[in-house]
């Protein structure tokens, strides 16, 4: 009998070991030997890379499930499970009713899950998916942590670089590196301090062929960005309002000279802009592609668009209303999200919480009987009963043991604030958003977003829009 198969093939975007076709070939060709070991025909084959969050950002995997749902294969292969989905609850209820409905046979490596007959096989699905989610979940945390000490110890972590560096591979991350064009930031300072205006300035530059990296010409604001930018004298900021960390780079601009800067810049007079806020996503939608914050604009026919201010990058525009009217419908998936994992997990995470303290307990006390034993070797030291070398013996077995209790309770203390407490707080925020949003003014609907909404990173390449919406909690 043959087994029309389906391989589906996904690289995470967050991957970066290697490129994605590296990862794909590789998949595609560990998948066609166990097709073929297995008598399964291989009819089809789907391929994309992205991240596993969401279904609705998947177009392959769109596809696939509809295929599915109409039958086309007897099975579908995948390196793992979590290929499949590593998303919220909803789109892992979905793939299981999809593929159970089709008695569709899920293939992969390690298991074969015949969904459609053996119960055992569908409660060991939801659970491998529900540990996959929560595993996503526990490695960008750490991937976070580990990219905000990397920038508090001075290593560079953003995406886009500032103007004047480039930047080399340090021992836990990158470090920014004066490049060429550090002579156009010393020139930016010193033309300022010799009391050339920044538009002066912005025309000079222009004039003489001198591009920003990031866009085609220098503006006013462009060149005040330079001029305030504390990163050109040795310091980075970490994501919060006026604070900074030493850089592990070498500075482009002498202290003295950039204090003598802000000085000027502050004694400039500021032109107030009176103009009513006209974009609801203000300060919270970035391009993927360049990181550049994105514009509203208004075309011939008065419709509102988002578009990237980069000329020349590849990032397509949208409709206001329909960008509106997909964050929002994000937001509700999250709203479900957080509800059905209230209501189906998050007690069991409390009790798994509960568990972790008992245990941080029990090796704190293990710990402290450590260390007593340690003061008694001591004490028989120096009474005569341990000889030198017996006391030495004893006492690294004793501290091996304590360093091992201290890393396992740290351990456990440093585990990540868990969903169930992030949903009990996002959920009254996202209701009243998404309660509140239609009602609201421009200004209004901006503020709503702000009380849940970190960023959003808009990705548009083609005809398909890709929203990765970081909430705040």
């Amino acid at each position: 009998m043959v087994v029309k198969t389906a391989l589906y093939l996904r690289k995470s975007r967050e991957d970066l070991t290697e490129n994605k076709e590296e990862t794909l070939a590789r998949h595609e060709k560990m998948l066609t030997d166990y097709c073929a070991k297995n008598n399964l025909s291989i009819v089809a084959i789907y391929k994309e890379v992205v991240s596993g969050e969401n279904i609705a950002n998947r177009p392959e995997m769109q596809k696939l499930l509809n295929d599915v749902a109409s039958n086309k294969y007897d099975a579908v292969a995948c390196v793992e499970l979590e290929r499949l989905s590593r998303g919220n609850q909803i789109d892992q209820c979905e793939i299981l009713e999809v593929f159970k409905a089709s008695n569709t046979k899920i293939y992969t490596l390690n298991k074969i899950y015949d969904l459609s007959k053996d119960e055992i096989d569908e409660e060991f699905f939801e659970f491998a998916l529900f540990m996959s989610r929560r595993e996503y979940k526990i490695i960008n945390r750490r991937l976070q942590r580990g990219r905000m000490q990397a920038q508090n110890e001075g290593y560079y972590i953003g995406s886009v670089l500032p103007f004047g560096f480039d930047k080399i591979k340090g021992d836990k991350g990158f470090i920014l590196t004066p490049n060429k064009d550090a002579e156009i930031v010393k020139l930016i300072f010193n033309k300022y301090l010799d009391g050339v205006n920044v538009a002066a300035i912005a025309n000079y530059l222009n004039d003489n062929g001198i591009k920003p990296h990031r866009s085609a010409k220098w503006t006013q604001q462009t060149i005040r960005n330079v001029l305030r930018n504390k990163v050109y004298i040795g310091l980075l900021n970490v994501n919060k309002r006026d604070t900074y960390v030493e850089g592990k780079h070498a500075p482009i601009i002498d202290n003295l000279v950039f204090m003598q800067v802000q000085d000027k810049l502050a004694k400039t007079p500021k032109v107030t802009n009176k103009r009513k806020l006209s974009n609801p996503l203000a300060g919270l939608i970035f391009c993927s592609e360049c990181g550049r914050a994105m514009l509203r604009t208004v075309n011939g026919l008065n419709f509102e668009y988002i578009k990237c201010p980069t000329l020349k990058c590849p990032t397509r525009s949208v409709k206001l209303e329909d960008l509106e009217r997909y964050i929002l419908d994000g937001l509700k998936k999250e709203l479900k999200d957080f509800n059905y994992f209230v209501d189906n997990y998050a007690q069991e995470i409390k009790k798994q919480r509960s568990n972790i303290e008992k245990e941080i307990e029990i090796l704190t006390i293990e710990l402290n009987k450590k260390l007593e034993m340690i003061e008694r070797a001591c004490e028989m030291l120096e009474s005569g009963i341990y000889t030198k070398e017996l006391f030495t013996r004893r006492v690294n077995v004793l501290e091996t043991d304590i360093k091992a209790l201290k890393e396992s309770i740290e351990d456990l203390k440093n585990k990540p604030i868990e969903d169930d407490e992030k949903a009990y707080k996002a959920i009254p925020i996202l209701e009243k958003v998404l309660q509140k949003y239609s009602s609201v003014d421009t200004k209004e609907k901006n503020l709503l977003l702000k009380l849940i909404i970190k960023r959003i990173e808009y990705t548009r390449l083609q005809e398909y829009i890709d929203l990765d919406i970081k909430l705040l909690l």
